[in-house]
């Protein structure tokens, strides 16, 4: 008790542990003793499943380099500001037409302040939904180490104004190293080419 008192007082993580995040945790000692508790599926959908419910257990946050295959593997993270980024120009149009159209009708009687505040809500429905369906459809930014030399990269996947972009995974290479990195839309896996020796 007096050990995740001090864990928990410092911050740790490791205190609020679940029973499928220590599962995890053991199957992972026990493979690296040669000792394994699960089969490589049970694993792999354990695994999956703590992804899924956004453990940080099983989400690798450093690059992993494999030295069997030369594969590094690291994790990206949703970039939910560059995300909320793609709205702002039809915010801005929408709410520059809702002001005009307002001074129009009102004659200049209300506040531009209290009018584009009454406005918001649909100011940002209708541009979410215009972005959303025309000009970025099935748009998805994240960000993340680059697997090999650990610089952080940027994807997008989706289109552009009917261009079509990157759909399940996609192949960028690092602005750093130059290196292949291919990126799992789903699960935001990234991991470099096998190295040829």
């Amino acid at each position: 008790d007096m050990l995740k008192e001090d864990l928990a007082w410092n911050g740790s993580e490791v205190v609020a542990l679940n029973r499928k995040e220590m599962m995890y945790l053991s199957a992972m000692q026990a493979f690296t003793r040669g000792e394994p508790i699960l089969s490589d599926q049970e694993f792999d959908a354990l695994r999956d499943e703590l992804k899924e419910e956004g453990s940080q257990i099983a989400v690798s946050k450093e690059p992993k380099c494999y030295i069997d295959t030369g594969i590094c593997k690291a994790t990206f993270k949703r970039d939910f500001f560059r995300s909320n980024l793609l709205y702002l120009p039809l915010i801005s149009i929408f709410g520059i037409i809702w002001l005009g159209l307002g001074y129009e009708i009102l004659g200049g009687g209300i506040n531009p302040l209290i009018l584009g505040a009454l406005g918001l809500p649909v100011i940002i429905t209708g541009a979410k939904a215009t972005t959303d369906t025309f000009i970025f459809p099935d748009n998805l930014v994240a960000y993340g180490p680059c697997p090999s030399c650990g610089a952080e990269n940027r994807v997008y996947f989706g289109d552009i104004l009917g261009v079509e972009g990157f759909g399940k995974q996609a192949s960028i290479k690092c602005g750093n190293c130059k290196e292949v990195i291919n990126v799992q839309r789903q699960s935001l896996r990234a991991s470099s080419l096998p190295k040829n020796d």
